[in-house]
Formats: C-alpha cells, structure tokens, sequence
C-alpha cells in the first residue's frame, strides 16, 4: 500500500514547478537588475576615461564598482541557470509520474513514499507551532 495518495503526489509536484517557476522568474528580475547595475557602472567609467582632472584613486574606485557589479552578474547569471535546471528537473519529475501514476511503476511508488514521508513528518512540526 502506497505511504500518500497519487492526488497528494499530484499536489506536491505542482507545489514544486509553481515554487520553481517562481524561483526562476525572481532569479531573471535579479540578473535583469545587476545588469543594469552593472550598466551604470560601466558608463561611468566610461564618462571618466577622458575627462582630466579626475584623480586615479576615483578612477581606481570606479573600476572597482564595476567589478563588483560584473561579479554580481556573474553570480545572477549562476542563479537564473541553477533554476532552470531545478524548474526542468520538476517538470521532468511531473511529467513521469503523470505517465506512470496509474502503473505500478517504481517511481510512482518511490514519490508516493517520499510524499508520505514528508506529510508525517511535517504534521508534528505543524501541531508544535
């Protein structure tokens, strides 16, 4: 006998692809927005390279601004991939359950188990709060 129902499967999966949507849709908005951080910086610099007068130690903090914001948009970028691959990965995961859901499949079981698993355990979390 399966430890979860396959509705309750059915609706931990979809929790996991609208969680990993979201996540994703978050993780572009952030590399959307350090890019244009990065943008700034970058024009900035830029206005400076032939202006005279300007001192090398504001120059120095320029470049360093826009280094910084280069390696946040590096680490974005990291960001939005590792969700895409979680939101592939959910999707994949729906998507064979719903295939195997009605056979007698080991994966329907091992997620049937695994749902079951998780609802027992956050039932006494749940009373505790």
């Amino acid at each position: 006998m399966a430890a979860a129902s396959t509705s309750a499967v059915r609706a931990e999966l979809a929790g996991a692809l609208d969680a990993s949507r979201l996540a994703r849709e978050a993780a572009e908005r952030e590399l959307h927005r350090s890019i244009a951080v990065r943008s700034r910086a970058a024009e900035t610099l830029e206005r400076t390279a032939e202006r005279r007068g300007i001192e090398e130690s504001e120059r120095v903090r320029l470049r360093g601004e826009y280094a910084a914001a280069d390696r946040v948009v590096a680490e974005q970028r990291a960001a939005v991939e590792k969700a895409r691959q979680f939101e592939r990965a959910a999707a994949i995961v729906a998507d064979a359950f719903e295939t195997e859901a009605t056979s007698a499949s080991p994966l329907a079981a091992a997620l049937l188990a695994l749902v079951g698993s998780r609802t027992k355990r956050a039932r006494p979390r749940r009373a505790a709060a």
